[in-house]
């Protein structure tokens, strides 16, 4: 596995296989090192030999260089196949790579919370959710920490890259591992910098429906309460697998940021915004489609739920739509069942488990 690993890692980051023998297989780096024309990274196929930990173990300290890992951080990787997660805090405090304990104990802490929190909105899928699932606790107990580093001060998280979380159940389309969790934390993260801190958002249902994979009340609230309870004015995330490293900078995390974070998440909690299994029946008030016979059919209805209006919109297959084509002609209500993204007036299926026409 960890010659498969290494061979994933580099190939991941442009080095290219330039030669193969019974031995070894030979690439080179990207053209971004600039490095001597000649120069190659050697990796054995066979390491069963007597010397091939030793000669592993070497070669981890060459990539090593070529990267912000250490051969640690690289062990994790491609020996253990797992993640590493790196949280770099720099301001006056820590320049000489130590932070205040009390400090200290917060970070872990949120940190915790946060990974925690992560792992719960990908199980349940819900903006609005509190509650942690067995599974997400399950994600914790495989995550474990690592000895820090100095660089200001950093902290480093193993993180679980292959293992199974949770089982396929009925709207999960797939079963959930925890590479996904990882992933979801960076996407969170970098949404948080790069539209909340950097950006201008204004919070409608519309934005709320299209942006509710990377919403999370709960999750948002652990970041707020990390940059504020731990006095955190930069930090730098950056996250490690075998394929892949991400980045999210955020420097100077100033109270104006730390407002539109809590006036963004004071928004979403304004909006009722829901992601569960809904019904609604309702006159059509909308179609459109390219093409009847293919997938890309949409049909918008006016509902009522909790005795108020909500419109509706779902994607059908080419029968449905054709039988919702003849219900909006013949004025009938349609009636679907499924799972749905709600705020206070506006619905969207994202999965469809009945349809009928109401005769």
């Amino acid at each position: 596995m960890i010659i498969e690993n290494i061979i994933i890692f580099l190939v991941k980051r442009d080095w290219v296989v330039s030669n193969e023998t019974e031995k070894f297989i030979e690439l080179s780096p990207p053209i971004e090192f600039n490095i001597q024309e000649g120069f190659r990274i050697h990796v054995p196929r066979d390491t069963n030999k007597i010397d091939s930990e030793a000669y592993i173990d070497n070669l981890l300290e060459i990539i090593s260089d070529f990267y912000s890992l250490s051969v640690d951080d690289l062990s994790v990787l491609l020996k253990s196949d797992n993640a590493v997660l790196k949280v770099r805090i720099y301001d006056n405090q820590t320049d000489e790579g130590k932070i205040p304990l009390n400090q200290f104990e917060v970070l872990i802490e949120k940190v915790r919370q946060i990974l925690t929190d992560t792992a719960s909105f990908v199980i349940d899928k819900s903006v609005t959710s509190t509650r942690v699932p067995e599974e997400a606790s399950h994600y914790i107990n495989l995550c474990n920490f690592m000895q820090t580093e100095k660089g200001s001060f950093i902290a480093k998280i193993q993180l679980p890259s292959r293992e199974l979380v949770k089982n396929r159940e009925l709207f999960d389309r797939n079963e959930i591992y925890s590479e996904e969790i990882n992933q979801k934390l960076v996407e969170v993260l970098s949404f948080v910098n790069d539209s909340i801190f950097e950006g201008d958002v204004t919070v409608t249902e519309e934005y709320l429906i299209e942006h509710e994979n990377r919403i999370n009340i709960k999750l948002y609230k652990d970041l707020y309460s990390l940059f504020e309870k731990a006095d955190i004015k930069n930090v730098d995330f950056s996250l490690h697998d075998k394929t892949i490293s991400n980045s999210v900078v955020n420097t100077n995390i100033s109270k104006l940021k730390l407002f539109k974070l809590n006036q963004f998440i004071e928004q979403i909690e304004s909006h009722s915004f829901e992601v569960g299994e809904f019904s609604f029946t309702g006159k059509i008030t909308g179609l459109n489609s390219k093409d009847p016979d293919g997938l890309k059919n949409s049909v918008i209805f006016t509902a009522y739920y909790d005795n108020m209006p909500i419109i509706v919109t779902a994607n059908l297959n080419s029968e449905h739509y054709k039988k919702a084509i003849e219900a909006h002609k013949l004025k009938q209500n349609i009636t679907i069942r499924g799972l749905a993204k709600k705020t206070k007036t506006k619905a969207r299926f994202i999965e469809i488990i009945y349809f009928s026409v109401e005769e």
